[in-house]
Protein backbone atom coordinates (compact mmCIF):
# COMPACT_ATOMS: atom_id res chain seq x y z
CA UNK A 1 0.00 0.00 0.00
CA UNK A 2 2.48 2.33 1.26
CA UNK A 3 4.37 1.64 -2.38
CA UNK A 4 1.25 2.86 -4.13
CA UNK A 5 1.08 5.49 -2.49
CA UNK A 6 4.51 6.75 -3.56
CA UNK A 7 3.98 5.92 -7.39
CA UNK A 8 0.67 8.16 -7.06
CA UNK A 9 2.46 11.36 -5.42
CA UNK A 10 5.37 10.75 -8.04
CA UNK A 11 2.68 10.75 -11.38
CA UNK A 12 0.89 13.78 -9.71
CA UNK A 13 4.59 15.92 -8.79
CA UNK A 14 5.01 14.75 -12.83
CA UNK A 15 1.51 15.84 -14.43
CA UNK A 16 1.47 19.00 -12.01
CA UNK A 17 5.13 19.72 -13.79
CA UNK A 18 3.92 19.82 -17.21
CA UNK A 19 0.91 22.01 -16.32
CA UNK A 20 3.57 24.71 -15.19
CA UNK A 21 5.29 25.19 -18.57
CA UNK A 22 6.02 28.45 -20.38
CA UNK A 23 6.72 30.19 -23.04
CA UNK A 24 9.49 32.57 -22.50
CA UNK A 25 8.81 33.92 -26.13
CA UNK A 26 4.93 34.50 -25.31
CA UNK A 27 5.38 36.16 -22.17
CA UNK A 28 8.66 38.41 -23.72
CA UNK A 29 6.01 39.73 -26.67
CA UNK A 30 4.12 41.77 -24.07
CA UNK A 31 7.17 43.92 -23.37
CA UNK A 32 8.25 44.22 -26.65
CA UNK A 33 7.69 48.14 -27.36
CA UNK A 34 7.17 47.88 -31.41
CA UNK A 35 3.93 45.80 -32.71
CA UNK A 36 2.09 44.45 -36.00
CA UNK A 37 -1.12 42.46 -36.32
CA UNK A 38 -2.65 40.82 -38.95
CA UNK A 39 -5.13 37.91 -39.24
CA UNK A 40 -2.61 35.15 -39.19
CA UNK A 41 -0.01 36.45 -36.82
CA UNK A 42 1.24 38.87 -33.87
CA UNK A 43 4.50 40.52 -34.27
CA UNK A 44 6.80 42.17 -31.72
CA UNK A 45 10.30 43.86 -31.72
CA UNK A 46 12.69 46.09 -30.11
CA UNK A 47 15.24 48.08 -32.65
CA UNK A 48 18.70 48.47 -30.38
CA UNK A 49 22.17 49.80 -31.75
CA UNK A 50 25.45 47.14 -30.91
CA UNK A 51 29.15 47.41 -32.42
CA UNK A 52 28.29 49.59 -35.52
CA UNK A 53 24.72 47.77 -36.24
CA UNK A 54 20.80 48.18 -35.93
CA UNK A 55 20.12 44.91 -34.41
CA UNK A 56 16.26 43.85 -34.53
CA UNK A 57 15.16 41.41 -31.76
CA UNK A 58 11.56 39.96 -31.95
CA UNK A 59 9.10 37.49 -31.65
CA UNK A 60 6.59 36.27 -33.73
CA UNK A 61 3.45 34.02 -32.96
CA UNK A 62 0.76 32.46 -35.14
CA UNK A 63 -2.71 33.10 -34.43
CA UNK A 64 -4.21 31.13 -37.32
CA UNK A 65 -3.30 28.55 -38.86
CA UNK A 66 -3.13 24.81 -36.86
CA UNK A 67 0.43 25.14 -38.55
CA UNK A 68 3.10 27.67 -39.77
CA UNK A 69 6.65 25.90 -41.64
CA UNK A 70 9.12 27.59 -43.35
CA UNK A 71 8.35 30.54 -41.69
CA UNK A 72 10.66 33.37 -41.85
CA UNK A 73 11.29 37.08 -41.30
CA UNK A 74 12.82 39.01 -43.70
CA UNK A 75 13.77 42.96 -42.87
CA UNK A 76 14.94 45.32 -45.46
CA UNK A 77 16.16 49.18 -44.79
CA UNK A 78 14.74 51.58 -47.42
CA UNK A 79 16.19 54.53 -49.38
CA UNK A 80 14.35 57.71 -49.68
CA UNK A 81 12.81 56.24 -52.46
CA UNK A 82 11.62 52.83 -50.84
CA UNK A 83 14.63 50.42 -53.17
CA UNK A 84 16.46 47.94 -50.62
CA UNK A 85 19.59 49.32 -49.29
CA UNK A 86 20.36 46.43 -46.82
CA UNK A 87 18.61 42.67 -45.77
CA UNK A 88 18.29 40.47 -43.19
CA UNK A 89 16.40 37.09 -42.94
CA UNK A 90 15.95 34.95 -39.79
CA UNK A 91 14.07 31.34 -40.05
CA UNK A 92 11.90 30.38 -37.59
CA UNK A 93 11.05 26.45 -37.27
CA UNK A 94 7.56 25.39 -37.23
CA UNK A 95 5.33 27.02 -35.08
CA UNK A 96 1.93 25.20 -33.51
CA UNK A 97 -1.16 27.81 -33.47
CA UNK A 98 -0.92 30.03 -30.45
CA UNK A 99 3.00 29.33 -30.04
CA UNK A 100 5.74 31.95 -30.44
CA UNK A 101 9.08 32.11 -32.09
CA UNK A 102 12.44 34.08 -31.97
CA UNK A 103 14.33 36.30 -34.75
CA UNK A 104 17.25 38.37 -34.98
CA UNK A 105 18.03 40.57 -37.41
CA UNK A 106 21.02 42.58 -37.87
CA UNK A 107 21.61 45.23 -40.13
CA UNK A 108 24.38 48.24 -40.69
CA UNK A 109 24.19 51.21 -38.31
CA UNK A 110 21.13 53.09 -39.26
CA UNK A 111 19.92 56.22 -38.69
CA UNK A 112 16.66 57.01 -36.00
CA UNK A 113 13.54 57.55 -38.96
CA UNK A 114 15.37 55.51 -41.18
CA UNK A 115 12.35 53.20 -43.04
CA UNK A 116 12.16 49.26 -42.84
CA UNK A 117 10.17 46.98 -44.74
CA UNK A 118 8.91 43.49 -43.11
CA UNK A 119 8.06 40.54 -45.14
CA UNK A 120 7.21 37.21 -43.60
CA UNK A 121 6.39 34.11 -45.69
CA UNK A 122 4.93 30.85 -44.78
CA UNK A 123 3.01 27.62 -45.41
CA UNK A 124 -0.49 27.54 -43.46
CA UNK A 125 -1.54 24.21 -43.00
CA UNK A 126 -5.43 23.82 -41.24
CA UNK A 127 -4.64 20.15 -40.43
CA UNK A 128 -5.76 18.62 -43.27
CA UNK A 129 -4.37 16.32 -45.63
CA UNK A 130 -3.99 19.51 -48.21
CA UNK A 131 -0.36 20.64 -49.29
CA UNK A 132 -1.20 23.92 -47.03
CA UNK A 133 -1.12 27.37 -48.04
CA UNK A 134 1.62 29.63 -49.29
CA UNK A 135 2.24 33.31 -47.78
CA UNK A 136 3.92 36.71 -47.72
CA UNK A 137 3.13 39.71 -46.27
CA UNK A 138 5.03 42.80 -45.96
CA UNK A 139 4.57 45.78 -43.79
CA UNK A 140 6.91 49.25 -42.83
CA UNK A 141 8.03 50.13 -39.77
CA UNK A 142 10.56 53.32 -38.52
CA UNK A 143 13.61 52.95 -36.52
CA UNK A 144 13.20 54.83 -33.58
Amino acid sequence: MRLQSVMIAMLLLLATGCATYRDDSLARMNTLPLQYEKFDVQIAWEVTSAQGSTVINGVVKNIRYFEMSQLQIQVASLDDNGKRVHQAVDFISTLRENEAGSFTLKLPQLASGSRLRFIYSYIGTSGGRSGGTSWEQSFESKVP
